[in-house]
């Protein structure tokens, strides 16, 4: 929604991926400091950095830029519906990853994936004959479905380096060290802005910093300790995956509510019950005892 409100409003793409980055990691390493917890997590990427490097540039770099830019050719909402393929892309790419239990592509949580994506299906079929270009929204879901594929992979990576070589992270040091990882290529976004439209407006720097304290450290943390807590199990992999479709629906209220967009129309709405539906299915798994403990 801020990315949508921004690229109404004329903030450059490239100063949104790089500030919000910027701004996590002072965050992050800010209330690492205060905790005492700092000096481990640079010790440990001193180590291995190039690992660190490669994926968080992934994730927190070439991600982030794909949805940034893909927000000026469509709606936030349509946007957030067509990342939901994430949830597919991460149990697709399971048996290249795992060599254990997790290899095996769940049947039941695949089949309550297809279930999310018809729903965003029919969302996405709601915005034909829209205010945006057939060529726009093709493009539009083009970067995102990339960006939908690279994500779960630069965890699920991320994850298995830090089994292989036991590595005592917490969440919070496990965020920061992604976005640690992503400085070459936030400097790089910089120097593009800059040579593409000077410095970012005050008002694009307050938007991101939003988005970095309420997506990066509340809900990024949130997210990496729920993965953590089921690594072990390829169905609540899956499950806590799945939990992003809630974004399709806050965004949507929000862009109604804040930049007063339509409401999606029938198709939309249904589309919309869909993800929910799938979501309720989705919970049952979790009630197994897979939670391994993980400290925040």
């Amino acid at each position: 929604m801020v990315n949508s409100f921004l690229s109404v409003n004329g903030g450059h793409w490239a100063w949104t991926v790089g500030l919000r980055t910027f701004f996590l990691a002072i965050l992050l390493l800010t209330i690492l400091l205060v905790q005492g917890r700092l000096k481990h997590l640079l010790d440990t990427l001193r180590k291995q950095w190039w690992v660190w490097a490669g994926w968080g540039s992934v994730s927190y770099g070439l991600v982030y830029v794909l949805i940034t830019f893909a927000a000026s050719l469509g709606p936030g909402w349509l946007i957030a519906g067509v990342f939901q393929f994430t949830i597919v892309a991460g149990i697709l790419i399971a048996p290249v990853l795992y060599k254990d239990q997790r290899a095996k592509i769940p049947v039941r949580a695949l089949l309550l994936s297809v279930l999310i994506l018809v729903g965003i299906a029919l969302m996405q079929w709601s915005q034909k004959g829209g205010v945006y270009t057939t060529g726009q929204l093709w493009l539009c879901v083009i970067l995102v479905l990339s960006a939908a594929f690279l994500w779960p992979l630069a965890n699920r990576k991320l994850m298995l380096h830090q089994e292989k070589y036991e590595l005592q992270l917490n969440s919070l040091q496990r965020v920061a060290g992604v976005a640690l990882g992503s400085v070459p290529v936030q400097i790089i976004l910089f120097a593009y802005g800059y040579a593409e439209v000077g410095f970012p407006a005050p008002q694009q720097l307050v938007a991101v910093l939003v988005v970095a304290l309420s997506s990066g450290v509340v809900g990024g943390i949130l997210f990496f300790k729920a993965m953590h807590m089921v690594r072990a199990d390829g169905a609540a992999l899956a499950a806590v995956e799945a939990t992003q479709s809630v974004e399709i629906i806050s965004t949507v209220i929000g862009e109604v509510l804040l930049l007063g967009i339509a409401w999606p129309n029938e198709l939309g709405t249904a589309g919309m019950l869909l993800v929910m539906a799938g979501l309720i299915l989705y919970s049952l798994p979790a009630r197994r005892r897979v939670l391994i403990p993980a400290e925040v």
